[in-house]
């Protein structure tokens, strides 16, 4: 497989010096280097919703953006150097010798260097600090203690990802053509439309049946569908979840917990997804339908003390900080309490003040839309988690 090119103040590195332990190294700076930034994260809600294939669409134009995809597989590390050609940005570079075609260096992306640290046993925010001449030597001693053979996932000539070589990845432009696949097989093709999508280490796709909505009050529609997730870098697993979605305040709850929930490792031929996505889709769809029974519970469900119910959320997965987040989200949301004020003033606003499950979920699944991907679907899922528990 060819190499592709850095850019152009990253062509190239001085000539490797030999040393004792029959790796190279190069001239640092006396400066730390610093790691190229990931593929930008976004999550976008689609006003209009869209269809599924207009949607997969716009997420491989992104990646396209970012740069050719590519994947070196080498059977040892040891044959690598780490090190830099601008004195500014992590690199590594094939170790030239006898028969070897010689190849520009690939700068390291943020992702793929935790994971190389990972390989090397070398903890990343302790390297990440270090002066440019030690962190060259410390991953450098690293890469030659054993043979380990790993993969590049390269984009654009920086590495995204370093990953094992028995990593079999599930591309995003194979599955969701296997998922377009699953909703025709399903009768949903024409049905099925995108409200939300994510792009950056991690790739969602929240589909939904608008056809199919559900008021649980007075012009507030809910809307069941799934989530298609999948990572290309080794984060997550390829995933069918049960989520819902409140059009009135673009707010989504996932079931990650389901029984519902179908998770794919990256292993093996892609292709047995076909089959398994053909029988995890309506699944998903049918957990989800059985959540917006929940939500109407949910409405009428009060609780005595919005203050201890927050305070309680901690049984959900949701830790202190967030549910303080949360607590000033429901005051703000049910104006009781103006922005910018102190902890201990959103407390007392609470204190002994009725709610409604429905308002309290969704003052936990507001708080997920001011976070990152990940950070937003984990608070999803708790939010999930509380609505369960609550409505039995």
């Amino acid at each position: 497989m060819h190499v592709v090119a850095t850019h152009d103040s990253e062509t190239s590195l001085p000539e490797p010096r030999s040393t004792p332990s029959g790796t190279s190294s190069v001239v640092p700076s006396v400066t730390s280097l610093e790691p190229r930034p990931d593929l930008r994260e976004v999550w976008l809600n689609h006003t209009k919703p869209m269809s599924f294939a207009d949607a997969s669409t716009e997420i491989l134009a992104a990646q396209f953006r970012d740069g050719t995809r590519q994947d070196i597989v080498t059977s040892d590390l040891r044959t690598w150097a780490f090190g830099s050609g601008d004195a500014k940005t992590m690199q590594l570079v094939a170790v030239p010798f006898h028969g070897r075609e010689t190849s520009p260096p690939f700068a390291l992306r943020e992702h793929a260097f935790k994971q190389l640290c990972e390989k090397v046993g070398a903890p990343s925010a302790y390297v990440r600090e270090l002066p440019a001449k030690l962190q060259i030597a410390c991953m450098n001693v690293g890469l030659t203690k054993r043979a380990t053979p790993a993969m590049f996932r390269v984009a654009g000539g920086e590495v995204r990802a370093v990953l094992s070589e028995k990593y079999t990845a599930v591309d995003n432009s194979i599955l969701f053509e296997l998922v377009d696949e699953a909703l025709g097989h399903a009768g949903l093709r024409n049905d099925a439309m995108v409200r939300a999508s994510a792009v950056g280490l991690s790739t969602v796709l929240r589909v939904t049946l608008p056809g199919e909505g559900i008021a649980v009050k007075k012009d507030d529609v809910i809307e069941f569908g799934l989530d298609v997730g999948n990572s290309e870098v080794g984060l997550r697993s390829v995933s069918v979840t049960p989520v819902t979605y409140r059009l009135v305040c673009t707010n989504g709850l996932r079931a990650w917990r389901s029984e519902a929930t179908s998770r794919f490792r990256h292993v093996g031929d892609p292709a047995r997804l076909r089959d398994l996505l053909r029988d995890a889709i309506p699944v998903a769809l049918a957990d989800a339908r059985g959540d917006i029974e929940r939500w109407k519970v949910a409405v009428d469900r009060l609780v005595d003390d919005a203050l201890a119910e927050v305070e309680s959320l901690r049984a959900y997965g949701i830790n202190g900080a967030e549910a303080k987040a949360v607590a000033r989200t429901f005051a703000t949301e049910s104006g009781l309490l103006t922005t910018g004020k102190a902890d201990d003033e959103v407390a007392a606003v609470l204190a002994k003040k009725p709610a409604t499950v429905f308002d309290l979920t969704n003052a936990i699944t507001a708080t997920a839309k001011t976070r990152g991907t990940s950070a937003r679907l984990a608070l999803e899922e708790s939010a999930h988690r509380y609505l369960t528990a609550r409505t039995r």
